[in-house]
């Protein structure tokens, strides 16, 4: 078929967006404000902003073949999907096929709003998504003719947008409704600064960028062959805003899947494994269509043909997203949460064994579960440690299936395969160890980095996974990390500059229950010790040296309790057999549990 181009203006399209959608196999809207933003002041500085692929089909096709979406017109970061729609008795619908981006930004600028995240503010604080618009300073002019900022159009809350003695912001979307050139004249009449030349300029320029110029270009498909557009889709997506290959294979499982709408059910299932699985994660799509190839015991890779019909994603779908939950369950209650899981692609080979035994909730709490579970998570840890799902890890999750899938056959009620996942990593990811890894890993870890969490977690074979809410903090409380306290306490220049040089490292770092951290805030490590009813518990699990706890003795305290984690981390990770610990506490006092044999 021979593409004719045509064109019409911003307006021409606002007027029959109720008739556009967004087929199945599109992606989201992305665009971030400042992109939305840029794509107005290219238009208003008369740049073209390219062509646009639309898809005219028609009934019965409409209702008996595909799948179609709503656009988003009131964006928030919170809620960011395409909500699906029912076209009724619609004899006809157009499709966008290339340039969604660019339309829903048109129309979240001149229909409706967006809700970003504001910046130093808690995601469960409503003030921290307020409704902004698009609005323009109808007063701003270039410095100079050569100033690159032409016009200043930005999203904005009410109070942002008051007016000011350099700024008027005019609502972007107030300029729709003036359809006619006298209606423009009229509107300048009712504004404040009828006469002025800048403002009438640039209210013109957007009056004429949306009434005026034929801005959008486009091409119309009318083909109903959903493989020819498929073809098409796979081939505009190699360029502009391309989508992630995650995004395609999801799109084209949207398209073949009978029984589910793929789209729904992996948008849904990461927004359930991200906000109900006990603690907040930050798990992607991508993520969860990693973990459904690995399951479908076949080729890993994101490669269109392997999310064909004829491989049977959606076969197992079911399985997998109890499998997946499972998991994700499983190590929120291991203290993970989406800041301390990382990367998330080491999770995949727990989903994979859950998935093999057919293992029910049971798993996350039944007694004779438990050696399993511990098992899972120090294997989880070491692996994190390790850094084993860095790079390319395709091949490295292939082996790991095959590892776990060998052991299954044989026992098919095995128990998770911790030993052998380790000897074959060590064969062909180089996985292991040395005395220098684990002395660097403690010196360079610090507060606020995810491996604090990890490698302080592996120390704790009895933490309790009953808890969902752990907390890495400071042992010395960060707040007495003051020149003017540390000489208090008598410390002279030297000592007080390695304080302040180390107090943030991993020696002077703890784990504690929410509820245990809150109990100690802003204590000195004596007070709080004191306080505690069984104070030898808290120097047992948390590695605390028998010296003088003084503020003032940090230096020592430092040194102690970085032999101490530096030679329980070597038994740990397989270095060495742990030394004859420091300070006369003896290794079985301070470790419960059994030592992981790797």
């Amino acid at each position: 078929m021979a593409y004719k181009a045509q064109a019409m203006t911003i307006a021409a399209l606002m007027r029959d967006i109720d008739d556009c959608y967004l087929p199945a196999i599109q992606r989201e809207f992305v665009w971030s404000a400042e992109k939305t933003e840029a794509l107005f002041d290219s238009l208003l500085r008369e740049y073209p902003i390219g062509s646009f692929l639309l898809w005219e089909v028609r009934k019965p096709a409409i209702h008996d073949k595909f799948v179609f979406y709503g656009l988003v017109r009131d964006y928030d970061e919170r809620e960011p999907h395409n909500p699906k729609v029912s076209l009724g008795n619609k004899d006809r619908v157009v499709g966008i096929l290339d340039g969604q981006q660019r339309i829903t930004s048109l129309v979240i600028g001149l229909l409706g709003s967006r809700r970003d995240k504001m910046p130093r503010k808690w995601r469960n604080n409503p003030d921290a998504y307020p409704l902004k618009k698009l609005y323009m300073n109808l007063l701003f002019q270039p410095k100079s003719p050569d100033d690159d900022q032409k016009f200043q159009i930005k999203f904005l809350n009410p109070d942002q947008a008051r007016p000011s003695d350099h700024a008027y912001w005019f609502p972007v979307g107030d300029v729709l409704p003036v359809t006619r050139k006298q209606d423009l004249r009229d509107l300048r009449r009712r504004l404040p600064y009828d006469g002025n030349p800048v403002f009438e300029d640039n209210l013109e320029a957007l009056w004429s960028a949306v009434h005026e110029r034929d801005s959008i270009s486009y091409f119309l498909e009318t083909r109903e062959d959903l493989d020819v557009v498929l073809d098409i889709f796979v081939r505009l997506n190699t360029g502009g805003t391309p989508l992630s290959y995650s995004d395609l294979l999801l799109s084209l499982a949207t398209a073949t899947w009978r029984s589910h709408d793929a789209r729904q059910e992996v948008y849904g299932l990461t927004d359930y494994l991200n906000k109900k699985c006990g603690t907040e994660f930050s798990f992607s799509k991508d993520f969860v269509m990693k973990s459904l190839l690995v399951l479908n015991e076949k080729d890993v890779r994101f490669r269109a043909e392997n999310v064909s019909r004829e491989n049977h994603l959606e076969r197992i779908w079911p399985e997998a997203e109890r499998s997946l939950k499972l998991a994700v369950k499983l190590v929120s209650r291991f203290g993970f949460n989406a800041f301390t899981l990382s990367p998330h692609t080491a999770l995949i080979p727990v989903v994979y064994y859950i998935y093999k035994r057919g293992l029910s909730d049971g798993f996350l709490t039944q007694k004779h579960y438990e050696d399993d579970r511990e098992e899972i998570r120090r294997w989880l840890l070491r692996v994190i440690l390790g850094r084993v799902f860095r790079g390319q890890t395709d091949q490295t999750l292939s082996s790991i299936r095959g590892e776990i899938r060998d052991v299954m056959t044989a026992t098919p009620d095995a128990a998770f395969p911790a030993r052998q996942l380790d000897s074959m990593l060590r064969t062909r990811r180089g996985y292991y160890f040395t005395e220098e890894d684990v002395q660097r890993l403690v010196d360079d870890t610090s507060y606020g980095d995810p491996l604090a969490f990890a490698t302080l977690a592996l120390l704790l074979p009895n933490l309790s996974v009953v808890h969902s809410q752990f907390h890495v903090d400071h042992m010395h409380p960060d707040s007495a990390f003051t020149k003017r306290n540390l000489s208090a306490e008598g410390m002279d220049e030297l000592n007080i500059a390695f304080a302040l040089e180390n107090y943030n490292r991993l020696p002077n770092l703890q784990i504690l229950t929410d509820f245990a951290n809150e109990g100690k805030r802003g204590k000195s490590l004596v007070k709080w010790l004191e306080k505690e009813k069984d104070p030898g518990y808290y120097r047992t699990t948390s590695l605390i040296p028998d010296v003088d706890l003084a503020l003032s003795n940090f230096r020592e305290f430092y040194a102690s309790r970085r032999h101490l984690l530096v030679e329980q981390l070597k038994a740990k990770l397989g270095v060495s057999v742990p030394v004859s610990l420091a300070q006369g506490v003896a290794a079985d006092q301070l470790v419960t549990g059994e030592e992981s044999e790797v």
